[in-house]
């Protein structure tokens, strides 16, 4: 008789901490995306709303306000997951919600915002360029397979990590 029986091995880093599941991964997303929706909504009713209805900022055309919240939203989301995942702690606020951090492959350490910026771009490229309609569209469906890629794969490695040379731990 075994004493394994009924138990399967969780899959680990070079240092012996567990690799986040799959679906830890997707609800910190999840998280992420609604905390940034917030302050998005806000600059979406003051830049676009208020700008084309009350002669405000952009009161030239309504696609002009279209365009430059775009941009305003590529750089919140770029600098939130460029410097939270590249902190000393690797995690957003999504992420410290699930007990994941995102680990430097080689050292165990930090990633760095560099690399946490190239990370998240490899992950979700729509970030820049979502806005245009059909390069958005095809973006949203390599999101999806970068999203899903960790699943098969034994090191639970998404297309972003094994660019970035990361690992997502789970830190409880």
């Amino acid at each position: 008789m075994s004493d394994s029986y009924g138990y399967a091995a969780v899959p680990t880093d070079r240092f012996g901490r567990p690799l986040a599941a799959w679906w830890r991964r997707l609800v910190a997303i999840i998280l992420d995306i609604l905390i940034l929706s917030v302050p998005k909504s806000i600059l979406s009713a003051l830049f676009v709303t208020v700008g084309t209805s009350f002669g405000g900022l952009f009161s030239s055309g309504w696609s002009v306000g279209l365009v430059v919240i775009g941009i305003l939203f590529a750089g919140i989301d770029l600098a939130y997951f460029a410097f939270l995942t590249g902190s000393e702690h690797g995690q957003t606020l999504g992420q410290m919600a699930l007990s994941i951090a995102v680990r430097d492959r080689s050292s165990g350490g930090a990633i760095g915002p560099g690399r946490g910026g190239v990370r998240i771009l490899v992950l979700y490229p729509g970030i820049l360029l979502g806005w245009l309609p059909t390069i958005g569209y095809l973006l949203a469906i390599y999101t999806l397979v970068a999203a899903l890629s960790p699943l098969w794969d034994r090191q639970r490695q998404g297309f972003h990590d094994k660019v970035a040379r990361t690992d997502v731990i789970s830190v409880r």
